[in-house]
């Protein structure tokens, strides 16, 4: 964007958000559609968790080495670019991506296949490998001074680090970071969730990123919370239909998904019970459950079951 700007461009930046990329216990409706980054370029926030949910489940050019459909992901994302793009009357969309730095949507190949598929050959400019690829449109019709762009290749951030201090931005994620759909963890649950369930919608996929997940039947899991504000954001999501948390010690809210079978819920109960601070053995916790829009108390007594807690655990 800054490249850009100093070309003499008008600027409008495009932040795609869904649930697995938006900052951790935040949704995507916590973001305002348009708003102003640190460095005052004006940005608008588009929610595709939808349209991602669909090619998540079904990639037409698949996954990498865990859950991600990296290439479709692009594909997507500049689709949607070039709506933009179109309705606000802007002639072109750049992109921040560096040949050769990510091994599956920028390669060569993947490079021209993703501008194909989106429909924007000849309107997509890289800045930072423009000096690389063949000259795009803006650049033929002088719109934007080849010269003034750069010929960065390979995955060594030192360049992109050199020019963040030449133009003064501080503030920028870790090169090693990732895409949560990249982590093992997260691959299996994933797994789990597509092998047990006919549907599949955002709340179960929201629901991946936090807490402990246990499998209890094919069609019922159980999610704990790990700490307090963990609790807080899984009451918010709301997932599943049944819902249970301590009244007399400190643990975790549990969100349930539950068919109205009385062992499964017998045993969210025990491996609840298992996380709750307690002092002595057997434990004697009261819960307050939420089910069908109404509000119980009930005590569980007994010894919660350790094994139980491994076998059940999505790990």
């Amino acid at each position: 964007m800054k490249i850009m700007e100093r070309a003499g461009l008008d600027v409008l930046g495009v932040h795609f958000i869904t649930w697995f990329n938006t900052p951790k216990y935040r949704l995507p409706e916590d973001f305002a559609d348009e708003q102003y980054n640190s460095l005052g370029f004006r940005i608008r926030n588009i929610d595709l968790s939808e349209a991602y949910t669909a090619i998540l489940l079904h990639p037409r050019y698949g996954y990498g080495r865990e859950v991600n459909p990296c290439m479709d992901c692009k594909i997507l994302f500049f689709q949607k670019a070039k709506e933009l793009m179109e309705r606000s009357g802007a002639d072109f969309v750049a992109s921040g991506e560096v040949l050769g730095q990510r091994p599956m949507t920028q390669r060569p190949d993947a490079l021209r296949l993703i501008e194909k598929r989106s429909e924007l050959s000849g309107y997509l400019l890289r800045p930072l490998s423009a000096k690389l690829l063949a000259p795009t449109i803006p650049e033929q019709l002088g719109w934007v001074d080849r010269n003034s762009l750069f010929g960065i290749s390979g995955r060594s951030r030192i360049r992109q680090m050199e020019l963040a201090r030449e133009f003064g931005i501080e503030q920028y994620p870790s090169p090693a970071g990732g895409c949560i759909l990249t982590e093992k963890q997260f691959g299996k649950r994933f797994r789990d969730l597509i092998g047990c369930s006919g549907e599949v919608d955002t709340a179960d996929l929201t629901i991946l990123r936090y807490g402990r997940h246990f499998r209890l039947s094919p069609d019922c899991k159980l999610v704990l919370g790990r700490d307090q504000r963990e609790n807080e954001f899984l009451r918010r999501v709301g997932w599943g239909n049944l819902q249970l948390e301590p009244l007399n010690t400190p643990g975790p809210l549990g969100l349930l998904s539950w068919t109205g079978k009385k062992s499964h819920f017998k045993m969210a109960l025990a491996i609840a019970a298992r996380y709750c601070d307690h002092s002595s053995i057997p434990v004697s916790i009261r819960f307050r459950i939420g089910y069908a829009g109404r509000l119980r108390d009930l005590t569980y007594q007994g010894t919660p079951d350790k094994s139980l807690c491994e076998e059940k655990l999505v790990k």
